[in-house]
């Protein structure tokens, strides 16, 4: 990079550390913080939809899966999420609307009690630590600056951790606006040169492995299954919840989510091809390296700043909206509930805004222990889609109210199953770096298995299911169930 990129980069953190700190100084409560006094119209919830949602995860853990396998990473890790999402929006938002909650472990207390809350509230902590976000950071500066890895982690969610504590909600969707437009067109642009630059589709056709043209890749069949049962996470998604609660309305919910699915199916396309465009050119990286590599190498100068912007205010608009959320699920969610005076309201946001540093702290030490994009993705959605993904939708959807037993035990075993199952895996197994995950390979009856560490889905969800219909059937039942207001 120039000085002149440099010098992009550094005017854009240095304008949203300033646009935080303005915000700060209008911030009067808890809920204008966490929520933004619910004040969010459709404008503003799309842009910070698109682009918390599609953050480094999708851009080099999506790229990773099209550099080592093709097309794939688009049709099984990607696209299964833009069903759940219509589901979501159908179905989720408009009961989830008719309440004045706050967060996801908000919905299990009204229903289940404070067990099921304090469960789920774990869940949500750990699915909302924005550790993929932090790795991409880290991946950045690695790049760009030759900082190792570990230091680019660490100064990434320092700076994230910064600009979280000023504004809240309402600062990462102001800055969301900007951040998404300059990941898009960034995005685009850097997609246009590289493919030119190597040949064009035709020129990915002669320089990749037919394989890397089928839709199935070479994955075995059991986690093109997990891919899929991953984006179930989009239902109990802590941020969808959050910006749900934040909403103006159902419309503007509505009208954000489906401007969000076209804008994400043509990222999604992009990233992939970029990843593979990366393998055509031969380059040889970590495959969570390749889409960075290539393009700070075919932008000229300038576009390079704003293209290394654009990554930077993807992970910011991830990390921040993230953070807040798992700062909550640490202050409001766990630590309220089990104080015998409640907090003022200047309690709760001094409380929650600390916990939001012990949440970037508890990142740092995540993302420095994974090794692929890939794989902390699948472990954090499992861990989210075992605790909260069946009681939360049976307490919404069952025509009887569940009792606190079923939802209880249901979030419990599947969040322990999942827990052991991964500690299981990790210590009887071994890390591939074909793969970049941990596989327990055993022989039993004659038959050799291989067990992936993520594979702790397959295991977990009918753990959780068979625990709520145990737990229905030997609890306290109820003959209707209250879906108004609280």
């Amino acid at each position: 990079m120039t000085g002149f990129d440099f010098a992009i980069l550094a005017a854009y953190v240095a304008g949203i550390l300033f646009l935080g700190w303005a915000v700060s100084r209008r911030i009067e409560s808890f809920r204008d913080w966490f929520v933004a006094g619910g004040r969010m119209t459709a404008p503003l919830l799309v842009c910070t939809l698109v682009s918390t949602y599609y953050g480094l995860d999708v851009l080099f853990g999506g790229s990773e899966v099209g550099y080592v396998e093709g097309v794939v990473g688009w049709f099984y890790y990607l696209r299964p999420y833009y069903l759940a999402i219509i589901v979501a929006a159908l179905l989720v938002a408009r009961r989830l609307k008719r309440h004045d909650f706050l967060s996801l472990p908000d919905v299990a207390a009204h229903y289940y009690g404070r067990g099921t809350q304090v469960v789920v509230a774990g869940a949500s902590f750990l699915y909302a630590l924005p550790l993929l976000a932090v790795m991409g950071i880290g991946v950045l500066l690695d790049v760009v600056l030759g900082l190792p890895f570990a230091w680019g982690v660490v100064l990434g969610a320092a700076v994230s951790i910064v600009y979280t504590l000023m504004g809240g909600l309402i600062a990462d969707a102001l800055t969301d606006t900007v951040q998404f437009t300059l990941m898009c067109v960034t995005l685009g642009i850097a997609a246009i040169l590289a493919l030119d630059a190597h040949g064009g589709v035709d020129g990915l056709q002669r320089a990749l492995p037919a394989s890397y043209f089928d839709p199935r890749g070479s994955y075995p069949g059991w986690i093109l299954v997990v891919f899929g049962l991953s984006a179930l996470s989009v239902l109990v998604e802590p941020a969808f919840y959050q910006r749900i609660f934040a909403a103006v309305s159902y419309r503007a919910v509505l009208v954000a989510l489906g401007i969000g699915l076209a804008l994400w199916a043509a990222f999604d396309w992009v990233v992939t091809v970029l990843g593979m465009t990366a393998a055509a050119a031969g380059i040889e990286t970590e495959p969570r390296y390749a889409l960075l590599t290539l393009v700070v190498e075919v932008l000229p100068p300038g576009l390079t700043g704003l293209f290394v912007a654009g990554v930077v205010a993807t992970a910011m608009s991830t990390i921040d909206s993230y953070l807040l959320i798992a700062g909550g699920n640490l202050s409001y969610d766990l630590y309220r509930p089990l104080r015998r005076r409640r907090f003022t309201d200047a309690e709760q946001l001094r409380h929650t805004r600390a916990m939001v540093v012990v949440a970037g702290g508890v990142s740092v030490l995540f993302a420095l222990f994974f090794r692929s994009m890939v794989s902390a993705w699948i472990f954090m959605t499992t861990v989210l889609i075992a605790a909260a993904l069946i009681p939360i939708i049976a307490a919404l959807y069952l025509p009887v109210r569940p009792s606190a037993r079923a939802g209880l035990w249901s979030s419990l075993a599947g969040l322990l199953s999942a827990t052991l199952f991964y500690a299981v895996v990790n210590v009887f197994g071994d890390v591939s770096e074909e793969w970049g995950t941990t596989i327990w390979t055993f022989s039993a009856g004659g038959l050799t298995l291989d067990l992936w560490q993520d594979y702790a889905v397959l295991v977990a969800l009918p753990v959780s299911g068979l625990a709520f219909v145990v737990g229905q059937i030997t609890g306290t039942r109820y003959p209707s169930v209250d879906r108004g207001a609280r």
